[in-house]
């Protein structure tokens, strides 16, 4: 499968190089991004004893901020094909200051992107509905914010229905043009790393043993959508294989990714649902699934909005010592936000969530948190 996969590619770039094609005009450049900020705290919050922390511990309130600077140009050519290339600058302080990179081909044909990005599942993919860009119970949802202190006691401060295995590895994405509402997208990740230039470890071809790394992936999507009279329907899913869980000494089975969603929209209203299960992702048979649904209204400027994930999470195992035991993670967000003009948002968020152990000693964690920010597009 993979030799088909790189032979197909390697084709398709020899065809391109043969076109004899050329651009009219230089590729145009042009800039754009967000700027995210809110304020926000706890109204009160409970750990229990077992997770060792104490509530006077935690600052009750927080300042948080995220930006992102994209550049993208792209050119078309004489014979129709758009040619063009996108780079994801972080302006926060991140491990991964360039979040993604990559340059891509479209035409008829669709859409052929290759570089730093997310794989076919997580591109595709739709959250739980919120009314805002900054705040909801589905992470991602954008870049958001939640002020949750669950993450001390458990696997993390939210539930997430769009992670997929290889977010932001170099890979390579094709998007199928849209044939009567539906739409499909596959991708291939030979090596679960990015930012990778020449060697990496000193391997040109990248090393084979990189501990608890998911490699050689396939994604594949689909997606279909459909105004029906002012019903706006739109459901879809995607799997994604891993062929190769290196350094395995547990012998695990190659992790899997699922997910699915659907939203229906009419009169104002959105309501949808969405989930992911996670399968073998950590150095046991670990497996994770989250789940949940939603419902926002809009009226100009408002959209107010009500959403639900739960996350049921099996301990895991990360470089030979387990995390926190098999628990469930509830968390439910009321969101709004007032349209100050076009790409400018206030955006508010009221949010219950609570971490329960299937151990009865726990850890567990329960906490009402609030918050008021703006979203900002460039």
């Amino acid at each position: 499968m993979r030799q088909a996969l790189l032979g197909s590619t390697a084709l398709m770039a020899l065809g391109l190089v043969a076109a004899n094609a050329e651009a009219a005009d230089g590729v145009k450049l042009s800039i754009g991004g967000w700027y995210h900020a809110a304020a926000g705290g706890i109204a009160g919050e409970d750990f229990s004893q077992s997770s060792g922390v104490a509530d006077s511990s935690v600052r009750d309130y927080a300042f948080k901020q995220n930006v992102g600077i994209s550049f993208s140009g792209e050119s078309v050519l004489d014979n129709g094909l758009t040619v063009g290339a996108y780079v994801e600058l972080r302006g926060q302080t991140h491990e991964d200051q360039i979040r993604k990179v990559y340059a891509y081909f479209s035409g008829g044909f669709g859409k052929l992107q290759f570089g730093d990005q997310d794989g076919a599942l997580a591109a595709m993919c739709y959250t739980v509905p919120s009314a805002s860009k900054i705040f909801g119970a589905d992470s991602p949802a954008v870049y958001g914010f939640n002020f949750s202190n669950a993450g001390i006691a458990g696997y993390g401060a939210t539930n997430g229905t769009c992670y997929g295995i290889d977010s932001y590895s170099t890979q390579l994405v094709y998007f199928s043009p849209v044939f009567s509402g539906f739409q499909f997208a596959f991708s291939f990740t030979p090596d679960n790393t990015e930012d990778t230039r020449n060697t990496l470890g000193g391997a040109g071809t990248r090393l084979k043993n990189d501990v608890r790394q998911n490699s050689e992936n396939l994604s594949m999507a689909g997606v279909f959508t459909h105004d029906f009279n002012g019903v706006n329907l739109t459901v879809g899913g995607a799997h994604t294989f891993s062929f190769n869980k290196e350094a395995n000494p547990n012998n695990v089975d190659g992790a899997q990714d699922s997910n699915a969603y659907f939203q229906v929209g009419y009169a104002g209203f959105t309501i949808g649902g969405a989930m992911e299960y996670r399968q073998n992702f950590f150095e046991t048979s670990a497996d994770q699934l989250v789940y949940g649904a939603g419902v926002t209204y809009a009226w100009d400027p408002w959209t107010v909005g009500l959403g639900w994930t739960r996350g049921d999470y099996e301990q895991p195992v990360v470089g030979g010592v387990a995390g926190p035991p098999n628990a469930v993670y509830d968390d439910i967000a009321l969101t709004a936000s007032y349209a100050l003009g076009p790409g400018i948002s206030v955006d508010g968020l009221l949010e219950y969530s609570r971490y329960k152990s299937n151990d009865a000693a726990g850890p567990d964690y329960q906490g009402i948190g609030f918050g008021i920010g703006t979203a900002i597009a460039f």
